[in-house]
């Protein structure tokens, strides 16, 4: 069991009031109650007498009668070191000057004027010949809102880039340590006065004294051999021994003091180790070491972490030592390292094997690191005082680094990383190179200082010499000095003790004066410069790499200094992940300013204990403005950067008191002179440079936001559940901080201003930036709001109520996007809706809750949100009802509070709550609710215009398209569930209660004024095969619909002319029927013919009823003649002999695509393909002669029967003159010459059959007649007796129709030919001839 060891008691007597040394501190009451008192050191009197630290009388004085503390004039510089240092003196340069806020511009002035305002102050400005350092802020692009814009998350959006910018800029100005020591100033000017010599802008100022306890007096004034003291800060706690007797003093409450004695021996050495886990229990925190001459013993201490009290617990670990033990540190895991008298360097190993916390399985151990184990065993009194060893050494317990410093002036680095001690590399020449210039070579390493992984990975040692210089050792590639930094100039001619400090870029050089009347210790001290990078970016646009300059100041504390240390609440080296770079560089102090406070340091001195202050810059801005402010605010902007100032101003008001009326006129000066925005042309377009107060908006925000801005809302606990990732005091640390700027800034609006052209374009630009900038400000605290009151209603179990995807996205889903992406507003509302639900499921109201939600996080829950909880609860009431006017009134009010909030139900909700209504068969609700959600989702018929216009797959209006069908898909679940009861009841025998729900559920539907929704619904009758049902719709919609959809599908392209006939309009009907023939689809030339001829149909129709369009009915009487034309094509292509089948198939299909024009039928498909009898139709049809196409293809097609004989060349040419005669396809003058002269070629047949062909096929006798005469009458003597007798076949025919030729023509030739062969030699041929001749002229002397 724990016990608190009994001989560590509160001491609760104090001094006497005649201590001498309290009589020299005389405080106010109120002082002496608290026990400090603010720092004066003019009041400063007697000390009494302490003991002197060691060594230090004997220690030589620098300068020999010189003044021992020079003033802070002038640089002095000691001998130079020739290894990186500086240079022997400072050159002159030009000085920048104040700054312009009408130019925005700097003014270069002389060196004498510059320091005459500025004490000497260089203001930053570019080195020539330096280039530029990479930066990923590349130019910013002028922004756009669209007409889709959501006017939450598109200024939101705006908004992110902005914070990751000013989030960005912040990594940029933060830079690794060694990175400024590769620039030109490291060397000639490495440090540089305070930017004003005003008392603000002190880099370090002490800023109260605490006197040391009068009991601690009392027994430091008692005869004693051994007195130490030092600074537990850990445990906010200085710590004393006097001989055998340890105290602790709280400094913090001043009074607070306690006493250990139970060690017999001296005490030598004290530290406070981290304690090693699963050794202890968890209430030990840290181990207190305490060294006596011969023995080490341990004590366990806890400290509660909201108390400030202490318990110390024996634990029974002890070890014997060979020599005392003169200084003591550990790591963070607990390794316990300790320096002894001797020179080496001993481990102290504690372990358990056993849970208990003590037991007999605790070991303790000692190792003696430096000299080999049998060391351990050699009495310090053998032990040579002159031995080689180690003097100091220092330890980096975060990247597992020990150094060690050698009495030679080596410097060792080992690893001792987990539980490793190896060496890794020794520096052995620093001792000669820094007394390399120097006179007999007394210049030494004092002291070592760790260089800490959060502020540089490439340096990791600082070597502090005698002599003020200042070697940093670089570990990147090789242990090796980086850089030697000369002295402080404001150092005094005194040696350097080894008590001189450094932590996270502070350095504070400790001298001790010893020749004063009254001994004291300067302090020089220097703090980086952390301005210049941030003001050569903001106020001239150079990105120039970073510079390793200081600022220095001086302190002097009125007595000697024994040990300093930083408090670790706002050391750099203990930031948390959201104050430091990805890779572990700790942020600047411009952005670590808005969410720490300036950095304390304690300085325990014999005569007290010092807090010193290292103000922000914040802090000297706001010092500054109560003493001069239009020169404060030129000096901060000039120094920092005027996005810097305008972040600081914004903070002052946020976080200040602004009753007082200068500081609220200072910061509205800030803002209104920080610049103005400017549209700059670049290599991508027009790009806009901010102004500084639109910056500085966007940098104080996004320091706020960054603790939590790039951080998971939640990490995972036990599996399958979540938890928050972050404690609930850092969110309402981050939210107050929020809140306070966001009240400052709607009682200070930014001033809006009028311009013209570019001008306009750029203020009209920042003001769209700046209110997606508050708007994120305001989303911020709201987000907050909603998820502490989520941690507040068990966050773990409302996660687990969401779906799998919900919190998978959860899962992964960053601050950043919970408050500006559309993902983390979906994740926001079904958090939401699962807190409702939980509420619900505990049968508790909502009421309050929904209150809360809108008062704490509106965004996150909308009013609309509340009145679906409220529906959702008159749902649920219906559910349980059992009677049903009571049902039926819940289930209205539920309908009633849905409907209103219809355009923000989540799809997956809605489907359950519709779900719900079909399985209460409640009609209405399950078609209406749906019907109304899709129209409120697409309130301007988006979705409407992505059909009409070709619905795109990349279309951004497609979501609103798929919304609206899923909308649309619950109401015909609706309807086929409605068709399946009375399905079922009329299988039952019991159909009409179904019958009027179903019809009540139709007729709701029909009545629909949601013309998408008619689509849906029509398209779904025509899936089913009901499409005829369409028929009978009498809606607004159902015509247009019917005339979209006529050509797409088969089942569909008969509707609409039915549609038409149905109510006797023949007209539109012909249209659509002429329509459907005559558009481009896979429709067949049959079923275009047809539907043509339905169409001159329906238009002759429309005629007898007087709607008679002659035009129309003559183009559909036109096309259906093409269209027959084409139907031959086909057919001639269907026959063709020297087409392959696939040759055939590709052009049937371009044939019957589309119905085409003669021309392209008979250029593309006829001519080429040589369809003879096409051709000739598309001759006739034209009504057009080609002599030459028209007689080749007619003696194409005849001649192709020579071989077949004179019956089926006769049968072939009664065919076709039939069809083409008369027209154009078959003039007289081409079509007779041409079956004459192919007929004379075939053998056979009974006398004039080619003429017996032509007359049978429709050729007039007289034409006939005409056409043999006059070939008989043209024809050479071979040819003569064939027309001859070709025209005494015709004269034959003519005997028994007399009427069609003149007698006298008939008689005049056959007496002609008589005449001509009378005499002649007779062939039967011509004896035929001239019997038909002899006949015809007889029957024409009669007639």
């Amino acid at each position: 069991m724990l016990t608190s060891l009994p001989s560590f008691s509160r001491l609760n007597t104090m001094a006497s009031s005649h201590d001498p040394f309290q009589a020299q501190f005389q405080q106010p009451p109120q002082q002496q109650q608290q026990g400090m008192q603010g720092y004066a050191p003019q009041q400063m009197g007697q000390q009494p007498l302490y003991p002197q630290l060691p060594g230090l009388p004997n220690q030589p004085h620098y300068g020999g009668n010189q003044p021992a503390v020079q003033p802070y004039s002038q640089y002095s510089q000691p001998p130079a070191v020739p290894l990186s240092g500086p240079s022997s003196s400072y050159q002159p340069q030009n000085m920048v000057g104040p700054y312009n806020p009408q130019s925005n511009s700097l003014y270069v002035q002389n060196q004498q004027q510059q320091q005459q305002q500025n004490g000497g102050y260089r203001y930053p400005q570019p080195t020539s010949g330096m280039q530029s350092s990479a930066t990923q802020l590349s130019p910013q692009p002028l922004e756009s809102v669209s007409k889709d814009e959501d006017p939450i998350y598109g200024p939101l959006s705006r908004a992110r880039g902005k914070i990751d910018r000013a989030v960005t800029g912040d990594n940029e100005i933060s830079a690794d340590l060694a990175d400024g020591m590769n620039h030109p100033l490291q060397s000639t000017e490495p440090y540089i006065h305070p930017p004003s010599n005003a008392t603000a802008f002190n880099i370090a100022k002490v800023t109260k004294r605490t006197p040391l306890p009068d009991a601690l007096h009392q027994e430091l004034n008692y005869k004693h051999l051994t007195a130490k003291m030092g600074l537990f800060e850990d445990i906010e706690r200085a710590w004393f021994t006097v001989d055998n007797k340890l105290f602790l003093w709280d400094y913090s409450d001043g009074r607070d003091f306690s006493r250990y004695d139970e060690q017999n021996d001296t005490i030598q050495a004290v530290g406070l180790i981290r304690a090693r886990r699963d050794v202890f229990v968890d209430e030990i925190t840290h181990v207190l070491v305490i060294c006596t001459s011969s023995q080490t013993t341990l004590l366990g201490l806890s400290k509660a972490p909201n108390s400030r009290e202490i318990n110390l617990y024996a634990t029974n670990l002890s070890v014997e030592t060979p020599t005392a033990m003169i200084d003591i540190k550990g790591t963070p895991a607990g390794r316990i390292f300790m320096l002894g008298a001797n020179k080496d360097l001993y481990e102290l190993d504690y372990s358990s094997d056993s849970s208990w916390f003590f037991g007999s399985s605790t070991k303790v151990g000692l190792h003696n690191r430096s000299s080999g184990s049998l060391a351990n065993w050699t009495p310090g009194f053998l032990a040579s005082k002159s031995k080689e060893g180690i003097e100091s050494f220092a330890l980096d317990g975060q990247q597992g680094r020990l150094y060690t410093l050698h009495t030679g002036g080596e410097i060792e680095m080992i690893d001792v990383s987990g539980t490793n001690y190896q060496s890794r590399a020794r520096y052995t020449r620093l001792k000669h190179d820094l007394n390399r210039n120097q006179q007999g070579g007394n210049v030494s390493v004092v002291s070592l200082a760790v260089v800490g992984g959060h502020e540089s990975k490439r340096v990791s040692l600082i070597a502090i010499a005698s002599n003020g210089y200042r070697v940093y050792f670089s570990t990147s590639n090789s242990f090796w000095p980086h850089i030697f930094r000369a002295p402080i100039p404001s150092q005094a001619n005194l040696p350097v003790s080894p008590q001189s400090f450094y932590s996270s870029g502070t350095f504070m050089s400790v001298q001790h004066d010893n020749s004063a009347p009254m001994p004291q210790t300067q302090l020089s001290i220097a703090v980086p410069h952390c301005g210049r990078q941030s003001a050569l970016r903001e106020n001239l646009e150079s990105y120039e790499a970073p510079a390793f300059q200081e600022w220095t100041t001086t302190e002097i504390i009125p007595s000697q200094v024994w040990t300093i240390v930083e408090l670790p609440a706002t050391n750099p080296a203990f930031a948390p992940p959201s104050l430091t770079r990805s890779d572990g560089i700790a942020l600047s102090a411009l952005p670590r300013q808005a969410t720490t406070q300036s950095r304390d340091f304690l300085v325990l001195a014999t005569s007290g204990l010092f807090w010193v202050s290292q103000p922000r810059p914040i802090d000297m801005l706001q010092d500054d403005l109560d003493l001069e402010k239009d020169a404060a605010i030129n000096t901060v902007r000039l120094q920092f950067g005027k996005s810097q100032l305008a972040a600081m101003s914004l903070q002052l008001g946020a976080t200040s008191d602004l009753k007082a009326l200068d500081l609220a006129s200072a910061i509205s000066t800030i803002l209104i002179t920080s610049g103005e925005p400017i549209i700059k042309d670049g290599t991508g377009g027009k790009n806009i440079t901010y102004s500084g107060r639109h910056d500085g908006l966007a940098l104080i925000i996004a320091r706020y936001l960054r603790p939590i801005w790039n951080v998971k809302v939640t990490v995972p606990s036990v599996p399958g559940r979540q938890i928050l990732a972050l404690p609930e005091a850092t969110l309402l640390a981050v939210q107050g901080r929020l809140e306070k700027l966001r009240r400052y800034l709607d009682e200070h609006p930014f001033q809006r201003y009028q311009a013209e052209g570019d001008a306009k374009i750029a203020w009209d630009q920042e003001d769209m930036s700046i209110h997606g900038l508050e708007v994120l400000l305001k989303q911020a605290i709201e987000a907050i709001s909603f998820v502490l009151l989520l941690s507040d209603y068990k966050i773990s179990d409302i996660i687990l109520r969401t779906d799998p995807q919900t919190q998978q996205t959860l899962a992964n889903l960053t601050f950043q996007a919970l408050l500006t992406s559309i993902d983390g507003k979906d994740v926001a509302r079904k958090l939401v809706t699962a807190l409702i639900e939980q509420q619900i499921g505990q049968e508790l109201g909502i009421d309050t809750l929904s209150e809360i939600l809108q008062q704490r996080c509106g965004t996150f829950c909308q009013p609309g949100d509340v009145v679906m909880y409220k529906a959702e609860e008159s749902m649920r009431r219906a559910e349980g009802a059992r009677d049903y006017g009571e049902k039926t009134e819940s289930l209205a009010e539920s309908l009633r509070l849905f409907t209103r909030t219809a355009g923000s139900i989540p799809i997956p909700r809605l489907q359950e709550v519709s779900k719900r209504y079909r399985n209460m068969q409640y009609t209405v609700g399950a078609v209406e609710l749906p019907l109304k959600t899709a129209v409120e989702l697409d309130p301007n018929d988006k979705a409407v215009d992505f059909v009409r216009d070709g619905e795109h797959p990349n279309d951004p209006r497609k979501g609103l398209f798929e919304a609206r069908k899923q909308c649309y898909e619950m109401v015909i679940e609706a309807l086929v569930m409605f068709d399946e009861l009375l399905d079922k009841a009329t299988a039952q025998g019991n159909a009409a209660s179904a019958t009027q729900k179903r019809d009540e559920a139709y007729a709701l539907a029909i009545a629909s004024d949601d013309e998408l929704f008619h689509f849906y619904l029509y398209d779904w009758h025509v899936e089913r095969g009901l499409q005829e049902q369409l028929l009978e719709f009498d809606t607004p919609y159902i015509e247009q619909y019917l005339k979209l959809t006529i050509n797409n599908v088969e089942d569909r392209r008969d509707l609409l002319w039915k549609f038409y006939a149905r109510r006797e309009d023949f007209l539109p009907a012909a249209e659509a029927l002429s329509s459907l023939a005559t558009r481009p689809s896979p429709m067949v030339l049959h079923d275009r013919l047809y539907y043509l001829a339905q169409a001159l149909t329906s238009a002759k129709s429309a005629a007898s009823l007087g709607s008679e369009d002659v035009e129309f009915s003559s183009r559909l009487q036109e096309q259906i003649d093409v269209a027959q034309v084409q139907m031959e094509v086909a057919r001639g292509v269907e026959t063709h002999p020297d087409m392959s089948a696939d040759e055939k198939n590709e052009t049937l299909s371009r044939l019957n695509t589309d119905l085409l024009q003669l021309d392209e039928l008979y250029q593309n498909f006829a001519r080429p393909l040589r369809l003879y009898e096409p051709i000739l139709l598309i001759l006739k049809t034209a009504d057009t002669r080609i002599d030459d196409v028209c007689e080749a293809v007619w003696r194409q097609l005849i001649g192709s029967y020579r071989s077949a004989g004179n019956v089926a060349m006769a049968e072939n040419v009664i065919t076709l003159v039939k069809r083409y005669f008369p027209s154009e396809a078959a003039p007289l003058d081409i079509m007779v010459p041409v079956v004459y002269a192919e007929a004379q070629g075939v053998q056979g047949g009974s006398a004039g059959w080619a003429s017996i062909a032509l007359l049978d096929g429709g050729v007039p006798l007289r034409d006939l007649w005409e056409a043999a005469v006059g070939l008989y009458e043209n024809s050479d003597d071979d040819e003569r007796d064939y027309y001859a007798e070709e025209v005494s076949v015709i004269a034959s025919r003519w005997i028994g129709r007399k009427e069609e030729i003149p007698a006298a023509e008939v008689e005049r030739f056959a007496s002609a030919y008589l005449l001509r062969t009378n005499g002649a030699p007779l062939d039967d041929v011509r004896r035929g001839t001239r019997d038909r001749l002899t006949a015809a002229k007889q029957a024409a002397v009669r007639y």
